[in-house]
């Protein structure tokens, strides 16, 4: 081979790798940007998770206040509704 071709295929050879390491790195910022857009959708996800988890707690416990005669009495009192012994006002 002479020197010129030798030359030309340094070059295209350089220029290959070059090319190569640059799709690879825009490969890789891809899929890092990603990854974080992911793990930020995943701890949005968790976030909601526990508040809901907080609600449905609260939920259990207005449920067994409610459930109590004397919350029950005193809402149907407040509605309007008189029981059978109660006095005439």
């Amino acid at each position: 081979m002479t020197e010129a071709k030798t030359k030309k295929l340094i070059v295209s050879a350089t220029v290959g790798a070059v090319l190569l390491l640059f799709v690879l790195l825009s490969v890789m910022v891809y899929q890092m940007i990603t990854i974080n857009l992911y793990n930020a959708q995943i701890a949005d996800l968790e976030d909601k998770r526990a508040e809901l988890n907080q609600m449905l707690e609260e939920g259990k416990d207005t449920l067994e206040v409610r459930s109590l005669r004397a919350w029950v009495e005193m809402r149907a009192r407040e509605l309007g509704y008189a029981f059978e012994d109660d006095l005439p006002i």
